[in-house]
C-alpha cells in the first residue's frame, strides 16, 4: 500500500501546533500560576509532559517526540500508581507485600501500553521469541554490575520476598507473580540505593540516555560546544534518575504507594530544578 507524500509535506512544521495546543489546554486548565496544583506537578507523567512542552518550545522536535512517547508509553502504570495511591489514602488498598522490609523491581514493558505485546503468553504478542528476547534485557539496574559493586561496597544481602504482582508473562491459565527483594545491610544509605536501583529499569536509562543524545546533537547543531552540552545532558539525566530513585524509595518504604508517587514526583522536580542550574 502506498502512501501519498503529500501527507509527509512540511510535517516538521506542524510540531509547533501541537506545543501551542498543548499551551492553550495549560492555560485553560491554570490560567494563572497561583492556580497550578502542587500535587498535579508532582507526578511523574506531569514533568515528562512539561519537559516535552519546553523542548518543543526550543524546536528541539526529536528529543521532544521521545520524552512525548515515554508518557504515553508509561501513562497506564502511572494511572495505576495513581489510583492504588488513592484507595490507599481510602484505606481500600491491599498491601502487595511489606513495602517497609523489601522493594519489587520495576520494569520498562510491565504496565504500558505494550504490556500485553511483549507477554508471550498473551495472544496479542506479535513475536514470541522476540518478546522473551526482550523481557530478558528488561531488568532493574540492581542486575547489572552497578547493583553488584553496590552490594558489595554496602555488603547487601538479599532475601526474596513473594507478592502478589503479576508478572507481565502473567494470564489466568499461566499466573506468574513478581518476587519483591529485603536488602539486608547494617547501612541504611546502602539500603535506599539497593532500592532505588531496584526502581530503576536499565530499558528505562537506555531510552532517555537515547534521548539525551539527540538533545545533545540539537544544541552542537546550533553552535553549542559538544563536551559542554554532553557534560550538561550527562549530568542532568543522572541527577533526575538518582533524585528519582531515591525519592520513590524513600517515600515507598515509608508511605507505600502514596508515599512513592510523591517521592517520585518531588525527586523529578529537584531533578529538573538542578539540570537547569546546569543551563
Amino acid at each position: 500500500m502506498k502512501i501519498n507524500p503529500i501527507l509527509y509535506q512540511n510535517q516538521v512544521d506542524k510540531f509547533p501546533d501541537i506545543y501551542r495546543d498543548y499551551q492553550d489546554v495549560k492555560s485553560r486548565v491554570a490560567p494563572s500560576q497561583e492556580d497550578y496544583n502542587p500535587v498535579f506537578e508532582a507526578t511523574p507523567i506531569f514533568n515528562r509532559v512539561n519537559s516535552f512542552a519546553e523542548r518543543m518550545s526550543a524546536r528541539d522536535y526529536t528529543s521532544a517526540i521521545g520524552m512525548g512517547a515515554l508518557a504515553v508509553l508509561n501513562g497506564p502504570e502511572e494511572l495505576d500508581d495513581v489510583v492504588s495511591a488513592y484507595k490507599q489514602i481510602k484505606g481500600k488498598y491491599q498491601k502487595p507485600y511489606d513495602n517497609k522490609i523489601a522493594q519489587h523491581p520495576f520494569s520498562f514493558f510491565r504496565g504500558t501500553i505494550l504490556h500485553d505485546y511483549m507477554n508471550p503468553n498473551s495472544p496479542r504478542c506479535f513475536d514470541k521469541a522476540s518478546a522473551r528476547k526482550w523481557l530478558d534485557r528488561d531488568i532493574s539496574l540492581w542486575e547489572t554490575k552497578l547493583g553488584t559493586f553496590v552490594a558489595k561496597l554496602f555488603n547487601i544481602k538479599t532475601k526474596e520476598v513473594e507478592t502478589t504482582i503479576p508478572d507481565i508473562t502473567h494470564t489466568a491459565e499461566k499466573p506468574s507473580f513478581i518476587g519483591a527483594k529485603q536488602f539486608v545491610t547494617n547501612n541504611p544509605f546502602g539500603e535506599m540505593t539497593a532500592r532505588a536501583l531496584t526502581r530503576t529499569p536499565k530499558l528505562g536509562v537506555a531510552a532517555l540516555g537515547g534521548i539525551e543524545a539527540i538533545h545533545t546533537a540539537n544544541e552542537v547543531s546550533k553552535g553549542g560546544d559538544l563536551l559542554e552540552e554532553a557534560g550538561k545532558s550527562a549530568l542532568s539525566l543522572t541527577a533526575t534518575l538518582a533524585a528519582t530513585g531515591y525519592g520513590g524509595a524513600i517515600g515507598a518504604k515509608y508511605g507505600g504507594p502514596a508515599g512513592s508517587l510523591a517521592g517520585m514526583g518531588l525527586g523529578a522536580i529537584a531533578g529538573y530544578n538542578l539540570a537547569h542550574l546546569i543551563d
